[in-house]
């Protein structure tokens, strides 16, 4: 965590939402000695999908790739401010992001200051290739946190190779405007920049350049490793170095490096809601073949603590192995950085 984060999580900070985090965490604990759902409290981070499109096509995303089956849309302004009324108290955390590219969502400035005045720390995830000088001002001014901007290679090649559709030129005018607009603008350090690295075959030799460009646009460095789907993709596109991989390879397989143990903090700390409105269990359910509810027919906490959703908590704990996409799942691997 930089002093920058530190700072803005401080400022969201609450005596409620610390209580919330205590009785996660006894609850969590809980649930594993019984082997049964225990939810006292409610999650600390949400993600929230503005929209599930996207301008590029990125092999290994659902929504580049054309796999992503359900519906595309944007969520509405009126359905982000009911969902955030609902969570604000005991939330401090929003991702505002999950499938897609979220400044295709035209109301994503009044999201993030709607988020922002309710003291919740609102952190995007992008491509950047819709920032332009105007975009900067605004994402400054209207309270955001955190910018993750995804640079997956130093080299027009080595970023094409994945980011296809994308241009890194784009990218790196993007860094050099927030970098400008982040100095001339008051209280512009406050919204930290970080630049996501997804490491694989065709940039890992670019990693030494990376922090030399973060200095040079004000940024943080996030290394993120690959989530790929099949063995072919695996020689396409993970790295050399084991460090920065997820998976073994066994006979032509792979496997996870992560242990599947039958137990899983995420479905007592967070939780996910599609632009449609559709909760899911976690990230990796990308498509929402594990639909909980919807915020459109119930509120949230009442999806939260329903039958469904007890139901499936359960069978993490039962039986994590049974459930499909939890077979490529990296919770409990190291982040490395």
């Amino acid at each position: 965590m930089t002093i920058q984060t530190f700072r803005n999580v401080l400022h969201c900070f609450s005596i409620h939402r610390l209580w919330n985090l205590i009785v996660i965490f006894i609850s969590y604990q809980l649930s594993k000695l019984a082997h049964r759902s225990i939810v006292w409290g409610f999650p600390y981070t949400l993600t929230i999908e503005p929209t599930n499109r996207c301008n590029l096509q990125c092999p290994e995303c659902p929504s580049g790739n054309g796999e992503l089956v359900r519906p595309l849309g944007s969520m509405e302004l009126n359905d982000f401010i009911k969902i955030v009324d609902q969570i604000h108290r005991q939330t401090f955390y929003l991702q505002l992001f999950f499938q897609g590219e979220p400044f295709i969502n035209a109301s994503l400035r009044e999201m993030i200051c709607y988020a922002h005045k309710k003291r919740v720390y609102v952190a995007i995830s992008t491509n950047a290739h819709f920032i332009r000088e105007e975009v900067a001002s605004q994402l400054i001014t209207s309270g955001l946190d955190k910018l993750i901007v995804s640079i997956d290679g130093l080299t027009e090649e080595s970023y094409q190779n994945y980011r296809i559709g994308g241009k890194l030129s784009k990218v790196l005018d993007a860094l050099r405007i927030l970098r400008d607009t982040r100095l001339r603008v008051p209280n512009g350090k406050r919204m930290e920049v970080v630049l996501q690295f997804l490491v694989t075959k065709q940039n890992e030799h670019e990693l030494p350049q990376l922090k030399q460009l973060a200095e040079e646009y004000y940024a943080s460095v996030s290394l993120k490793t690959m989530q790929v789907y099949s063995a072919e993709s695996a020689l396409a596109f993970l790295p050399s170095n084991e460090h920065y991989r997820r998976y073994t390879m066994k006979d032509g397989q792979l496997h996870p490096k992560s242990k599947l143990k039958n137990q899983c903090v995420r479905l007592w700390e967070r939780s996910v809601i599609t632009w449609d409105g559709v909760v899911v269990p976690c990230c990796f359910d990308k498509n929402a073949r594990y639909p909980l509810g919807t915020v459109h027919e119930s509120d949230f906490f009442s999806i939260w603590q329903s039958d469904s959703y007890h139901g499936f908590r359960k069978d993490i704990l039962s039986n994590r192995r049974g459930i499909p996409m939890c077979t490529n799942c990296t919770e409990g691997l190291k982040v490395y950085r």
